[in-house]
């Protein structure tokens, strides 16, 4: 049985079309050995090979509608909820995600997309139907050899496979994708676009350990309706506005300033109109103004 996840929208990095990606929860699918955000960074950041794997499965991209009907293209990635539950916790986590499933569709279906573009859609957990995902015992097998520490149960569930591929056998083609993680390393002699993912998630490393800004967030009525997002930050540490990253995301408010250590990450129940965000940096008080436009309700 599997069940929705998270609705992620991309766009291709050639046309800037859509491209949405349902990431759902499979208990088929066997999670990843559990590690912590130190030890994924100081796999990361290392050049030697490593046995950790992010099993996946990844369906063919189909054609789908999205709210404002028009034909846009979509992906089901089934993951362990275990897995899920990780990714939703920890940003070092879903950044080393987005990547994985950005080289798996370039890899596999020749799909190029934004990872540094891409945002999780608050109101929504999937768009289209989602496909059924089905998943060999090799490839559970596969994933739990690669354990370093393997459990009772771990244990226990490799016996099970090992009965079962005796009695029954089974050729089908594979259906999990399992990626290792040094194969990042690939990203790097890829394009432009791909190696930018990799220095994101190198980025999202230094990020772990950084702090939320004091800030306040405010809506401006209009006849009773949100006509207006205004947001004020505290950042005493920053010099320039050239310091601050801010990015304005469909029903999304995002501040990075790796050199100083901030980062604000926040949904937000309206609809923004993203072109017309305008910023503000007062070097003199360290404050950084916002003002969001809302799109009316209809």
């Amino acid at each position: 049985m599997q069940s929705h996840g998270i609705c992620i929208k991309s766009f291709k990095t050639n046309t800037d079309e859509k491209f949405f990606i349902n990431v759902c929860q499979s208990e088929e699918i066997p999670p990843p050995e559990d590690i912590t955000e130190e030890q994924l960074a100081d796999i990361l950041q290392s050049e030697a090979p490593s046995s950790f794997r992010i099993p996946m499965s990844i369906s063919d991209p189909r054609i789908t509608k999205d709210k404002s009907n028009n034909s846009v293209d979509v992906s089901d990635i089934a993951i362990n909820p275990k897995f899920f539950v990780k990714v939703q916790k920890s940003l070092l986590f879903k950044d080393f995600f987005l990547a994985l499933i950005a080289e798996a569709l370039n890899d596999k279906y020749n799909v190029q997309i934004k990872v540094e573009k891409s945002i999780i859609l608050q109101n929504r957990k999937f768009i289209g139907t989602l496909v059924q995902h089905r998943v060999r015992n090799n490839d559970v097998k596969t994933v739990i050899n690669s354990y370093k520490q393997p459990s009772e149960e771990d244990k226990k569930k490799l016996a099970q496979l090992e009965g079962a591929n005796a009695i029954g056998g089974g050729k089908k083609a594979p259906l999990v994708q399992e990626i290792n993680a040094n194969e990042l390393n690939v990203l790097k002699q890829k394009s432009e676009e791909i190696k930018q993912n990799s220095t994101n998630i190198k980025q999202a490393i230094s990020l772990a350990g950084s702090s939320v800004p004091e800030f306040k967030l405010r809506a401006k009525l209009c006849e009773e309706e949100v006509e207006e997002i205004h947001a004020e930050f505290y950042l005493p540490k920053c010099i320039s506005s050239n310091e601050i990253t801010l990015d304005i995301g469909e029903d999304r408010i995002l501040l990075e300033s790796m050199k100083r250590g901030y980062m604000f990450d926040k949904f937000v129940n309206y609809r923004l109109n993203q072109e017309r965000a305008r910023a503000i940096f007062d070097k003199t008080n360290k404050m950084l103004q916002v003002r969001i436009p809302v799109y009316p309700v209809h």
